[in-house]
């Protein structure tokens, strides 16, 4: 019996400084702004306006296509207000993808939207 407790120990003493050095890699980042909650919770609400922009955008699309000027105005300002939480490499690519979303319904947006691409990160 007395082995098998000196096995047990062994194995234990062994895994502690690997737990230890895992624990330590997987809490690393809580330092970052990506882990603030402020930064965090700003963040969501920028993303939570531009999918309700989004969604706007989609419904003007068949029920009311003169509106998509001012919409996506409002899209890219909300988009650039929001370049600091987003990063200029997503704020670039939410306003692509609204470009190309938009691109059948209304020629001088996708100009707004790519002029905005072209601000981006200036």
């Amino acid at each position: 019996m007395t082995d098998l407790f000196s096995v047990k120990r062994a194995v234990i003493s062994r895994a502690g400084p690997a737990v230890v050095i895992a624990a330590g890699l997987a809490l690393a980042g809580c330092g970052n702004t990506s882990n603030n909650p402020i930064s965090n919770g700003n963040r969501m609400s920028a993303e939570a306006s531009l999918t309700v922009l989004n969604a706007n955008m989609t419904i003007a699309f068949t029920s009311n296509p003169g509106s998509l000027p001012q919409l996506t105005q409002e899209y890219i300002t909300t988009v650039q207000n929001a370049e600091s939480l987003l990063g200029a490499d997503e704020a670039r690519q939410k306003l692509s993808t609204t470009a190309t979303q938009v691109a059948p319904y209304c020629n001088t947006c996708v100009q707004s939207l790519n002029a905005a691409i072209a601000q981006i990160g200036q």
